[in-house]
């Protein structure tokens, strides 16, 4: 992807977890609990999944629910590429 817009133009709500899932990426790689991405992005659980599945569709993001409601979330490839560009090198937060 080479033509992204500016991270300030996408939907605030967006950006917001897309700046918490490039930090889950940059502090270990692991996928962070959807309750931990409600919480660091500032978002309600149901503003957290209506983006989740849009960057789903998207392809720029992957996630698991279980049957309890829990879950979990992590960045695709192309989503890490696009954050890369958006935000930076790991590390330089």
């Amino acid at each position: 992807m080479t033509d992204l817009p500016p991270i300030a133009q996408l939907d605030p709500n967006i950006a917001a977890l897309l700046a918490q899932l490039w930090r889950a990426a940059s502090t270990g790689g692991q996928p962070w609990s959807l309750a931990r991405l409600a919480k660091q992005a500032g978002l309600g659980m149901s503003t957290l999944l209506r983006g989740l599945n849009l960057l789903a569709e998207l392809g720029l993001a992957h996630m698991e629910r279980r049957d309890n409601g829990r879950g979990r979330a992590w960045l695709s490839e192309e989503g890490l590429a696009c954050c890369r560009q958006w935000f930076g090198a790991p590390g330089q937060d």
